[in-house]
């Protein structure tokens, strides 16, 4: 093998190398727990100042809007029937989705601090059910009236 080959194989495999590496390290930030009240009350220790994702409803009578954008909230889970999780207090800095209200659904991206309070830096509000799409039959019904 001549040095100019080993030279072109040696510079390929680190090119190689260093994509991998920045593939590898890109994909563990960006990585993050999808987790329910519930999920979350059950393993909260294992979650104190790491990043996740976290899905409840916004509980009613708990919104509360500070100065500078900061909204305080409390979210919890339906589990079936009568029983829910335990409230979830939130805080949140930033613009308010407009479908954020009373019983949204709602998506948090932040950390657990070491006192139960969840420090969203995403809100994600769900559109209300009467958004739904119709299926083909209720469309044709309601164009034959």
């Amino acid at each position: 093998m001549t040095v100019r080959k080993v030279k072109f194989i040696s510079g390929f495999a680190v090119i190689v190398a260093c994509l991998v590496l920045l593939v590898v390290t890109s994909s563990q930030k960006m990585a993050m727990y999808y987790l329910t009240v519930s999920e979350l009350e059950a393993r909260e220790t294992e979650f104190v100042n790491k990043r996740i994702k976290l899905a409840g409803k916004v509980t009613p009578g708990t919104i509360r809007k500070l100065p500078d954008r900061i909204v305080e909230f409390q979210i919890w889970e339906p589990l079936g029937g009568e029983a829910f999780s335990t409230k979830r207090p939130v805080v949140y800095a930033g613009i308010v989705p407009d479908t954020f209200r009373d019983e949204a659904d709602v998506v948090l991206e932040g950390e657990v601090d070491g006192k139960g309070l969840f420090r969203a830096h995403t809100l994600l509000a769900k559109c209300p059910s009467k958004y739904e799409g119709q299926s083909y039959e209720e469309i044709k019904e309601s164009y034959s009236r």
